[in-house]
């Protein structure tokens, strides 16, 4: 049996040294793979507009490779060479195509080294593309490489090139080989070389030619068709003239707007690839927003209509291309662009907040942060309330976008954020609102106080039972009358609870009346003893208890039973004048509400019997 074959052991150097190779190929690719993300973002550049969904996506993804490439490995230093880019002697770019290379346009400006310092920010890497994007635009004639890189001053990109003076020599190193190692002057900046006369060459019998083939003119004389000697050979009577001016004005004053869109949707409804839809969805979008920023919410929502109706009958063939709409869609819902709009929509009051909200919503959830950003800017009512109900139908099913928002600085925006959450009224918000029942602005609270009148829970009940500590009357009463709304017997036990607190004698008469009228609300024919005994009370100390009766007596109208009806027609008739007066007076209010309550029944903005405040809650 033969012996093994020793195994040969690896010294910690060498494998130190396999580590590091390790290592250094690892950063090769990474740095490799940033250069290719940056050469897609410097196409995109030049295929897309700037607020093109495509481009800000190779954007983010270079963004994302810069910041890992640079945590990664840190400083990145580049070595530039006629073709390739070099990191750590390896090279991480080749291209030998000049017209669109890179090192190629480097080299060629002088430039032998390019650094990117860690800490690169967002902003200086897309002047940096923008600065290639210049260098490399041959329609608009290359800008010299060195000079965009001065003019921008970049903190984190440094370079290292050679004079222009040195360059212009075309000595040492300027000499430039192509892919075979020959020397290529065409590749350098031409300098006038030493030339030599030519003969004239000689033709037949010692003839000499004195024309060459590139410079020989014809002998033939070419005469113009057309002698200006003659002048105008025609001219337009005065009907044809007038004819041609009305055409010309008819043709000047045709909006061309309409057309241009027509052709786009055609291209749009017959493209076949992901990135020809793409463009034509981005021009379509272009459309939509130049209507909004023009005031004309009917067309923009005409418009974003129609965009669906074409995606859709292009989905059944091509289904992805729902997804590439969506992300044009979204596009159109940015904060950025919706703030501009904010100025138009405070010009013109006129427009229909019906159109605005169906608008919005046509958008989707995406929406969102833009609306509210949006609600800190518009100065009509009416928008916000367009606007909060867009969020009502928006955020249904995700919140989370609200509830972040409760923490504005702006009450109003705070408020408003509050009564959608009140529209909404899903179970599971009322910790949320709770930071809004504490709010500073007392209108917040009050807010509050109606959101959470819409939840049925045991957590918003407990929140409206001890929003009666609240330090303001407004407050208290909101959401005594909130919690009347429920209309059983736990919400008036917890009203009746308040009314017979040590602490509600001494607060105002107006406060304690309009919650003995909550309780009336609320309250069933378990109250009649307690009330009764309340509103015929007497004794040695009758007049101190003069405002209590009424309450009682206020209490037992509002409760409109047949119990308790039959108590109120008993003491109509009772011998003690101060009982016949209390429930006289408790009659004539709430005829007097019922009256009120029907004059306007279909005005939405009238005070509401519960709260006292305008039904709208939006602000």
């Amino acid at each position: 049996m033969d012996n093994p074959a020793p195994v040969k052991k690896v010294t910690p150097d060498e494998k130190a040294e396999r580590i590091r190779d390790q290592v250094l190929a690892l950063d090769v690719k990474r740095v490799a793979d940033w250069i290719q993300a940056l050469v897609r973002t410097l196409k995109a550049n030049r295929m897309y507009l700037s607020n093109n969904p495509a481009l800000h996506k190779f954007q983010s993804d270079l963004e994302a490779r810069t910041w890992s490439c640079l945590k990664e490995i840190g400083d990145v230093a580049l070595e530039v060479q006629q073709f390739d880019l070099l990191f750590e002697d390896y090279s991480v770019y080749h291209n030998a195509a000049r017209e669109e290379s890179l090192a190629f346009r480097f080299y060629s400006d002088g430039v032998r080294q390019i650094t990117f310092r860690e800490g690169l920010e967002p902003q200086e890497l897309r002047g940096f593309v923008d600065v290639l994007k210049k260098a490399t635009d041959v329609s608009q004639g290359q800008d010299d490489v060195v000079t965009l890189l001065w003019e921008r001053d970049f903190r984190h990109i440094a370079y290292v090139h050679i004079p222009l003076e040195d360059l212009m020599e075309g000595g040492g190193d300027e000499e430039y080989r192509n892919e075979a190692g020959e020397i290529d002057g065409a590749a350098g900046i031409p300098w006038p070389a030493p030339t030599q006369v030519e003969e004239e060459p000689q033709g037949a019998a010692g003839e000499v030619i004195t024309e060459r083939s590139d410079d020989w003119s014809p002998q033939a004389k070419i005469s113009p068709a057309w002698d200006e000697s003659m002048g105008v050979q025609f001219a337009l009577d005065e009907t044809e003239s007038r004819t041609l001016s009305e055409a010309i004005r008819i043709e000047e004053g045709r909006p061309l707007l309409n057309d241009v869109l027509e052709i786009v949707a055609a291209i749009l409804s017959s493209e076949e690839e992901q990135a020809g839809f793409l463009e034509s969805a981005s021009a379509f979008q272009k459309f939509i927003e130049l209507a909004l920023e023009e005031g004309d919410v009917a067309r923009a929502n005409q418009l974003l209509s129609r965009f669906r109706t074409i995606v859709a009958a292009k989905a059944a063939d091509h289904p992805e291309f729902q997804a590439l709409a969506e992300q044009v869609i979204r596009e159109i819902g940015r904060p950025s662009f919706l703030g501009q709009i904010a100025p138009v929509l405070n010009a013109h009051p006129e427009l229909e907040p019906a159109l605005l909200t169906s608008f919005l919503v046509q958008i989707g959830p995406t929406v969102a942060p833009g609306i509210c950003d949006l609600l800190g800017q518009i100065n009509h009512m009416k928008h916000r309330r367009a606007l909060c109900e867009a969020l009502a139908i928006s955020c249904k099913d995700d919140i989370d976008v609200l509830i972040s928002r409760l923490g504005d600085s702006r009450w109003y925006v705070t408020r408003n954020i509050v009564y959608v959450l009140g529209r909404i009224a899903h179970q599971g918000v009322e910790r949320a609102l709770d930071r809004a029942l504490h709010h500073e602005d007392v209108r917040v609270r009050k807010e509050a106080v109606r959101a959470l009148g819409n939840i049925e829970s045991p957590t918003s009940r407990a929140f409206l039972v001890a929003a009666f500590r609240d330090q303001d009357a407004g407050v208290r009463v909101q959401a005594a009358l909130t919690l009347a709304q429920r209309r059983d017997d736990r919400a008036a036990q917890s009203i009746w609870g308040a009314v017979t607190a040590p602490e509600f004698v001494r607060r105002d008469q107006n406060e304690r009346r309009l919650f003995f009228e909550a309780l009336g609300r609320c309250g069933s024919d378990a109250l009649l003893p307690r009330l009764t005994e309340m509103l015929t009370r007497g004794g040695l100390f009758r007049g101190a208890n003069e405002e209590e009766r009424m309450n009682a007596g206020l209490a037992l109208a509002w409760l409109g039973t047949p119990g308790a009806l039959e108590i109120l027609n008993r003491e109509l008739q009772s011998k003690r004048e101060p009982v016949r007066k209390a429930v006289e007076s408790a009659l004539q209010t709430v005829r007097n509400a019922a009256m009120k309550s029907a004059a306007r029944p279909g005005d939405p903005n009238e005070a509401s019997p519960d709260t006292g405040t305008s039904a709208e809650g939006a602000e």
